[in-house]
């Protein structure tokens, strides 16, 4: 799709002066707010001046990211010190690399200070982890408010309803641990298999439906975009033994999100869905037009704020190479091989990590 030279930014401008800051629906309102000035019509986009709000994290924003990268949970297991014969921990985490536990730490800063951040049993992973019961309602009133609109909505309507039990002693009751157990049955990959054994007659509870709002708010897919997104350099040789290069950015997740990967395409107005491996959709754009007219000046006003801006940050020098031409001669090829090395899997962090 061919753009005008300034289509994109009348879309953005439109589109964000109907948001309110609190909402993930369109509404009338901030016509004037100057948070969503663009520079969108500039040749030249100012990562600077975007960088100054990194250390502030918008609720929307918190919802996309957890959409992604958050976890509802309870721990369910023998104890001969219940009646019952068996506990019920809740549960709420986001584990990542540790090259992200600053962004963990704003994270914690956001919901008041509750939980603990700790280096996960998994090699290189931090965890951040909230189990007390009044902290855990700090998370419920966030996704009450800015609630979540990927399928993990399901498991968080059903880890709402356990924790109720909990809160009312059910859980201490053969009744209500079985109404605990159905709705475990449900969340995340199911009851374990030493619990299933146990309890072959358990049925898990039928997951609450998810509507995916017509129109996304703009904060959300940012933080989405820093669980699931890629932004990614691909050089490759022609059959002339010429050095070629792809520049992209790519959205994934499990196919059960379809309809939510396909409402990313439809706002940014540009790119693809593609299927892998029949269990994946993949937003992908790798049209230089879109990325320079689009992509960047989106995440340059609304943007990352985790380790993966450092990868958005080489990302647009590439655009910037690419558009000039730059990879046409052999300097330029060795700049944008020498920038891709910095970038995702390939990027060593200062301290080793």
């Amino acid at each position: 799709m061919v753009y005008g030279e300034n289509v994109y930014v009348l879309y953005i401008f439109i589109l964000l002066n109907k948001y309110t800051e609190n909402s993930l629906e369109l509404n009338p309102a901030c016509e004037d707010d100057p948070k969503f000035g663009l520079n969108s019509h500039s040749d030249e986009f100012n990562l600077k001046s975007a960088s100054s709000n990194l250390g502030k994290l918008h609720p929307s924003y918190v919802t996309g990211f957890c959409d992604g990268e958050a976890c509802f949970h309870l721990a369910i297991g023998e104890n001969s010190r219940y009646k019952i014969g068996y506990y019920v921990n809740p549960g709420f985490s986001i584990a990542l690399h540790k090259k992200d536990e600053e962004l963990l730490l704003l994270l914690q800063e956001f919901f008041g200070g509750v939980g603990i951040v700790k280096p996960s049993s998994r090699p290189n992973m931090v965890e951040y982890r909230i189990l007390a019961i009044k902290d855990l309602d700090v998370i419920l009133n966030h996704f009450d408010l800015y609630p979540l609109i990927s399928k993990k909505r399901g498991d968080y309507l059903l880890f709402k309803e356990a924790l109720e039990l909990i809160k009312n002693k059910q859980h201490l009751t053969v009744e209500g641990f079985n109404l605990i157990l159905a709705i475990r049955a449900s969340i995340n990959k199911g009851l374990p298999a030493k619990l299933q054994e146990k309890f072959p007659y358990i049925k898990g509870k039928e997951i609450p439906a998810v509507v995916v709002p017509d129109n996304l708010n703009p904060y959300w897919v940012a933080g989405f975009t820093d669980a699931e997104g890629c932004f990614f350099v691909k050089s490759l040789y022609n059959k002339n033994n010429e050095l070629k290069f792809v520049l992209g950015c790519q959205i994934t997740q499990h196919s059960r999100d379809s309809l939510l990967i396909h409402k990313i395409c439809s706002f940014f107005n540009c790119g693809r869905v593609e299927v892998s491996r029949m269990i994946y959709d993949n937003y992908v754009v790798t049209k230089l037009l879109d990325i320079n007219k689009i992509i960047i000046p989106f995440f340059t006003n609304f943007p990352i704020t985790g380790s993966k801006r450092k990868d958005f940050e080489c990302w647009v020098e590439v655009a910037k190479l690419l558009t000039s031409k730059a990879h046409h001669t052999k300097e330029g090829c060795d700049k944008i091989l020498k920038i891709k090395l910095q970038m995702n899997t390939l990027r060593v962090e200062d301290d080793n990590n």
